[in-house]
């Protein structure tokens, strides 16, 4: 069966939980607090963008928008959506381990834990092709991604209902190889839409980082760690968070100067 990932109308259903005006708001924040003082962040680099939720509330608030994605689905989706509200934005199909950029852009993040790698070597050079795109003391947030549980199984699921179509999806996370840190994720997908049911499976295998282990490359590379902090609430540091608690542990990296 082919993946949710192809269906990028379904997708957005499955994902319409979030509150993308607050998340916003979250990176705004952080670009108050720890960006150096860039006031005038202007463009904005979203990666793996899949159908691009955030576009319309970043354009609103005046953002030049450019979505990075693997999915050619995912990136005529977006082009579509940009178009249908007559916005400017640049959409991009690349791999998230080894883009290049055009232009420097003032702001970058990957949300729901989308960091999909498979090495260390493809994390270090993932945060060279973001640091190449960023203007110096620009930041890069990254929601989820980081094993604090530290290697665990784990299953979340969930339904969502748009009109008449209805998302129940599931995700199970194994761990494959722990010496590796490797996890095979499989992601089960059942959609009600009028009277068709569809459904979808995909699996693979990806890497999983350990908090200090990601530190450590991150501070190899044009990077420094400013912090992580749960749920996009600044006042929430995951070191005062109790364990097991953790919702959507966001990653705040600075490029540095």
């Amino acid at each position: 069966m082919a993946g949710l990932y192809a269906h990028p109308d379904y997708y957005e259903i499955a994902f319409d939980f979030r509150d993308v005006s607050a998340e916003v708001d979250f990176f705004e924040s952080c670009i108050d607090r720890f960006g150096n003082g860039l006031s005038n962040t202007s463009s904005v680099l979203e990666v793996a963008c899949g159908p691009s939720p955030y576009l319309l509330e970043l354009d609103a608030r005046g953002y030049d928008f450019t979505g990075l994605d693997n999915s050619g689905e995912m990136v005529s989706h977006s082009i579509e959506k940009a178009q249908d509200n007559d916005i400017e934005a640049t959409f991009l199909r690349r791999n998230m381990a080894d883009f290049y950029l055009p232009e420097r852009v003032d702001f970058a993040f990957c949300a729901l834990g989308s960091l999909y790698l498979d090495s260390n070597d493809a994390l270090r050079s993932h945060l060279d092709s973001v640091a190449d795109a960023l203007t110096p003391g620009s930041l890069y947030c990254i929601d989820g991604a980081i094993d604090f549980p530290g290697g665990t199984a784990s299953q979340h699921e969930w339904e969502t209902t748009c009109g008449d179509t209805t998302v129940e999806f599931c995700i199970e996370q194994e761990p494959t190889n722990v010496a590796e840190q490797l996890v095979r994720q499989t992601i089960t997908t059942k959609v009600t839409d009028g009277e068709q049911m569809r459904r979808f499976r995909e699996a693979y295998e990806i890497k999983t980082f350990a908090p200090q282990e990601f530190r450590m490359i991150a501070e190899e590379s044009d990077f420094e760690h400013v912090g992580w902090f749960d749920s996009f609430d600044l006042s929430k540091p995951v070191a005062e968070c109790e364990p097991g608690t953790l919702h959507r542990p966001m990653t705040i990296l600075r490029k540095r100067d």
